[in-house]
């Protein structure tokens, strides 16, 4: 019964994989190249699923595969620049027990932040509205899927942290389950385009501190952000 409860869960999980992907290609929010990885932890908390290949508008459940959190691969197989990647996935599991969920994407406006080396501020309401109650953090740059690079992902990840930019790469973000992180990169895409637009006008104003969380607390009197 526990392998067929097991096989049931990798199942959902992987399906939960496929349906994020096709959400996000759909969304017009990745980049031409439709490139991404998209991470799910198991209910067993000791294992997650890993696109192990390809590119996000062709993935299927045989893209996927399952490893421990140290980035062993236990069921599957990962294409060799797939597995460069396992543990800027890994280590924010093993950093983060709430997280649930890891998606890297090259969006492209947040992506030009990261190019920049530029934090992305609180200065649009969805963001905020949507918990992002603090400027998104940038990662320096290692090459990718290094220990550098690994090292400095997880310096910037705080207790609160939900998305992480990497320095001349592209975008990390994390939440609770996978559709919160799904939509958790439409609201930064959303953000970083329109805080681009403000630059050209003055540059984007964000909003003062004080008053982050008297948005929130409205957002809760009239039940909450999330659909």
């Amino acid at each position: 019964m526990a392998t067929t409860t097991s096989t049931t869960h990798v199942d959902a999980a992987k399906q939960s994989i496929v349906d994020a992907a096709h959400r996000l290609v759909q969304s017009g929010v990745l980049s031409r190249s439709q490139h991404g990885n998209i991470s799910v932890r198991l209910p067993d908390g000791d294992r997650f699923i890993l696109t192990s290949g390809g590119t996000l508008d062709s993935l299927t459940p045989n893209d996927l595969a399952v490893l421990d959190l140290q980035g062993k691969v236990l069921e599957g197989d990962m294409h060799p620049m797939a597995a460069e990647i396992i543990q800027m996935h890994a280590a924010v599991y093993r950093k983060r027990s709430d997280v649930n969920s890891v998606i890297h994407t090259h969006s492209p406006y947040v992506t030009a932040f990261a190019i920049a080396g530029r934090e992305i501020p609180t200065a649009y309401e969805a963001m905020v509205r949507f918990d992002f109650t603090e400027p998104v953090p940038v990662a320096r740059y290692g090459p990718r899927g290094s220990d550098k690079s690994v090292s400095n992902i997880i310096d910037v990840v705080g207790s609160h942290t939900k998305a992480v930019l990497l320095e001349n790469h592209g975008l990390l973000a994390f939440d609770t389950d996978i559709n919160r992180t799904v939509h958790d990169i439409m609201v930064l895409e959303e953000s970083a385009e329109i805080i681009l637009l403000a630059d050209g006008i003055g540059g984007a104003k964000p909003i003062p501190r004080e008053m982050v969380q008297a948005t929130n607390e409205r957002r809760d009197q009239f039940g909450g952000a999330r659909p």
